[in-house]
């Protein structure tokens, strides 16, 4: 990462957003229109009763990697629309990573992809959503 705004950004985002605080999501790594995120599942914090990561903590990660890549753009976005495709459950006690980035970049909408894999390299999510641009931010001093 060679663009010192964005560094700050990743540093300020990983030690200040509230969001990322309590779902103790770990911004791994950003870069223009692409994010890296890691989380470690906690049994009975982000699992269901089954022992496996529960489907809204998996879709609220979907949703930051792909609104964070917005806003590594230098947008703030609204949500128009996710969707989600479990394929292979994230077992308590293991480390998941995402990959999120910007696919369509338009006047208006933003379209973003994301995948998540396990510490074995396992594919286990698909995610894609779509974004309004609803202001432009400055990564220098804004998260």
């Amino acid at each position: 990462m060679t663009d010192p705004s964005l560094a700050a950004f990743q540093e300020r985002a990983s030690r200040q957003d509230p969001y990322f605080q309590f779902t103790k999501i770990q911004v791994e790594e950003l870069q223009p229109g692409e994010t890296h995120f890691s989380l470690f599942i906690e049994d009975g914090f982000h699992t269901n009763r089954l022992g496996m990561a529960h489907g809204a903590v998996l879709s609220t990660m979907t949703d930051a990697s792909m609104g964070w890549a917005a806003r590594t753009l230098g947008y703030h976005v609204v949500t128009l629309n996710i969707e989600v495709t479990f394929v292979r459950p994230a077992k308590a006690g293991t480390r998941i990573y995402s990959h999120g980035k910007i696919v369509h970049h338009g006047t208006r909408t933003l379209v973003g992809e994301t995948h998540f894999y396990d510490e074995e390299g396992h594919l286990l999510l698909l995610g894609r959503g779509t974004y309004c641009i609803v202001k432009g931010i400055d990564l220098a001093t804004e998260i």
